[in-house]
């Protein structure tokens, strides 16, 4: 579970930082793609928040198996990876977005948070159940860089 991370500076910056989670799923046709999304940890599940007509909700309903990643982009380069079990819950949605867009855009009211306020009545939660987790941390490593 994202909860049990061996370091406690890995599991803060996948925690407290604005960064997306990288989704790797199956399109319908058969074809990979990695989808970002804002994410949100509650309970050792990963949420996130899509609209019901999203792409990637006809992809979870066609293969629940998907492949993640929460990593920085510059370096030193470190993060968590792993794959799981997803799942849409249609009632989580409009929630889910409010913690979203507070962890993301902060407290402030702006045109995006306002935009996505005012359209969450279409909102479904993805919940993502990790099966297995890696980490990597090459701080050390690249130390300078």
């Amino acid at each position: 579970m994202i909860q049990k991370l061996d370091s406690q500076k890995l599991e803060s910056m996948i925690n407290d930082t604005k960064i997306p989670i990288r989704l790797a799923c199956i399109t319908l046709t058969g074809a990979p793609i990695v989808v970002s999304l804002w994410y949100t940890i509650l309970d050792g599940k990963i949420y996130c928040a899509t609209q019901k007509k999203a792409k990637i909700i006809s992809y979870i309903q066609n293969n629940p198996i998907f492949g993640f990643e929460i990593a920085t982009d510059s370096p030193p380069y470190r993060g968590v990876r792993g794959h799981g079990k997803v799942k849409v819950i249609e009632h989580m949605g409009k929630d889910i977005l409010g913690i979203l867009i507070d962890k993301y855009l902060g407290k402030k009211v702006s045109t995006l948070s306002e935009f996505l306020r005012n359209n969450s009545e279409n909102e479904v939660a993805i919940e993502i159940t990790p099966e297995k987790l890696s980490t990597y941390d090459y701080s050390k490593r690249m130390k300078g860089v």
